[in-house]
């Protein structure tokens, strides 16, 4: 007769091959000097200092590398469905260079109206429903249209959107913000002085308070936010 076995919960119980996978992935791509993409420049600058100076204090987590490789899953399944999808832009300004890759832009059939999608894969979409996306995914698609536009491509696309999978689909029409692509340059400016001077206190803190809990940040003691 047989009977239940035991049932594990915990990201602890998967199999040694699996997590040796997700460490790797880790630091898969090295940083660029002066070469920053749109997500390190959305969150806390301080973080990104930290990784690019001290990569060795990195530490791994599980569930965050775990929900990165579902990310990227999602984009393998779903980007290539569309003509144009994974295209990547780079501005360069003063010796600085930013890069960002859309997902994919989806022409309206009935319309013919286009719009840029930015997919996201977050945990839950329990306070996505009611709350929105969040501002650090409203600026990385804000700048994704920003960076095609200065690099004069996708000039008939004026529409935005943040497309969220988990337990359920959230979309999100993001405005698009004239002034976005000179904030993240200034970022970058700040962050490539504070590398080259070695003075994390040239750059900000976190945008949102939640990039300072503990699970999301390996440099909190670094910069004084260890409680």
């Amino acid at each position: 007769m047989l009977t239940d076995g035991d049932i594990c919960v915990g990201f602890e119980f998967l199999p040694k091959q699996i997590v040796d996978y997700l460490q790797r992935s880790l630091n898969a791509r090295p940083p660029i000097p002066h070469v920053y993409h749109v997500t390190q420049l959305t969150y806390c600058l301080k973080k990104e200092y930290y990784k690019r100076k001290y990569p060795e204090l990195n530490g791994f987590n599980i569930s965050s590398q775990y929900n990165i490789l579902n990310g990227n899953l999602l984009d393998k399944a779903f980007t290539p469905l569309f003509a144009v999808n994974q295209r990547a832009f780079v501005v360069h300004k003063n010796n600085v260079s930013i890069t960002g890759t859309l997902d994919f832009v989806c022409v309206d059939e009935e319309t013919g109206e286009k719009a840029l999608y930015d997919l996201k894969r977050p945990k839950s979409t329990y306070f996505k429903e009611t709350e929105g996306s969040g501002q650090g995914y409203r600026k990385q698609v804000q700048c994704y249209l920003a960076l095609a536009h200065a690099n004069g491509e996708l000039l008939d696309v004026h529409k935005a959107y943040v497309l969220m999978c988990a337990e359920n689909i959230v979309r999100e029409e993001v405005a698009p913000d004239p002034e976005i692509l000179e904030w993240m340059l200034n970022r970058a400016f700040l962050l490539d002085s504070a590398l080259e001077h070695n003075y994390p206190s040239l750059v900000s803190g976190p945008e949102e308070s939640w990039e300072c809990l503990n699970g999301f940040c390996p440099f909190r003691k670094h910069c004084g936010k260890e409680s």
